[in-house]
């Protein structure tokens, strides 16, 4: 008689990176798409690409939404391709948040659309902690 092997240890931390993490995309999304002039302004914020503030804010959004989706319900290949894509967005938002910080901005992340928490070290810590994360999922996904 054979019996089915129990899910191997990189699945079930695949699994379970994959939800939290795709979670996060998916509500940083929808948050910032139901306000997108809002979420302009954080971007301008930054003062890094300022002209490029409305065509992000009008595009990122999907882009977040697409992206968490890929992680928790698309096939190995999505995730793992969701997964490359958070890590590249992370990247993106780590040396944005860092900038800022060095700057001396005092500026809300934006992260969850308008109204998010101000930029903080702490914000850079967890951008760092989920860019390891997106980077791991890329692995074991």
């Amino acid at each position: 008689m054979t019996t089915r092997s129990a899910w191997k240890p990189a699945a079930i931390l695949g699994w379970a990176l994959r939800v939290p993490l795709g979670g996060v995309f998916i509500v940083a999304g929808a948050a910032k798409i139901a306000d997108p002039s809002a979420f302009a302004l954080e971007i301008h914020n930054y003062q890094l690409l300022p002209a490029l503030a409305p065509v992000l804010a009008a595009t990122l959004p999907a882009v977040e939404l697409v992206v968490g989706l890929a992680m928790i319900v698309g096939p190995r290949g999505w995730a793992r391709a969701g997964a490359a894509a958070s890590a590249l967005l992370m990247a993106v938002f780590t040396v944005a948040v860092g900038s800022a910080l060095a700057r001396g901005i005092n500026i809300s992340c934006g992260c969850f659309g308008a109204g998010s928490a101000p930029v903080t070290v702490v914000t850079l810590g967890r951008d760092l902690l989920l860019l390891a994360a997106s980077g791991a999922l890329t692995r074991f996904a």
